[in-house]
């Protein structure tokens, strides 16, 4: 069912299915007319836009990883960054370790997802462990010109990453003319669901 585009094993594992070209599809159609800048949680460049119940769960209807995950209903949310801008290397939220990312929007190859060790970036304070609703762990005041990263990745449009959020990670996208939107599904029962466990889960390895 899933084909394997690269597998960069432990960070992430690109991979597209049949049918992938409808949720990219539905999801632009949700966001098209949507003015992101102007948006409730707009933040500095970035938007956390959680689709509504009716748009989850058209969305979740198309993703054949459901017959395998449990995906969080009321986190179908599409991410949204601004040409320009860059964030800073964090952990997601302490309550997910993996992510599933559709790549909705992408428009250059100017974006670089990085990931860095526990051990590199020991003397940085976390920000963030203490934050209600799972937020992420962020290294305060990250400098990224002292660090060679693990892996570093550039996403494309039309494909899928199963991402490993719980290895410290920056993306930037400070040289990008373009906005990009990336649609991001998290799953149920996040303690038991890391990276290895859902990468055999739907590849069998």
């Amino acid at each position: 069912m899933y084909t394997i585009i690269e597998d960069c094993s432990p960070y992430y594992i690109r991979f597209t299915h049949p049918g992938i070209e409808n949720i990219i599809g539905k999801c632009k159609e949700f966001t098209n007319n949507v003015d992101f800048i102007k948006w409730p949680s707009f933040d500095n460049g970035f938007t956390h836009y959680v689709h509504s119940q009716n748009e989850s769960d058209a969305l979740l209807s198309l993703v054949p990883m459901s017959s395998q995950l449990v995906f969080m209903q009321d986190r179908v949310s599409s991410f949204v960054t601004q040409p320009g801008k860059y964030y800073r290397a964090h952990k997601d939220g302490i309550v997910n370790r993996v992510s599933i990312n559709y790549t909705v929007k992408i428009l250059d190859d100017k974006c670089v997802t990085s990931w860095y060790s526990d051990e590199d970036l020991k003397q940085y304070r976390i920000e963030g462990t203490n934050w209600k609703l799972g937020r992420s762990r962020e290294c305060v005041g990250f400098d990224k010109s002292q660090f060679t990263p693990l892996k570093s990745m550039t996403a494309i449009e039309g494909e899928c990453i199963l991402f490993n959020t719980d290895i410290f990670h920056d993306f930037d996208n400070s040289q990008a003319t373009h906005e990009r939107i990336v649609l991001t599904l998290r799953l149920v029962n996040p303690g038991i669901e890391y990276f290895d466990v859902v990468k055999k889960k739907l590849f069998g390895i």
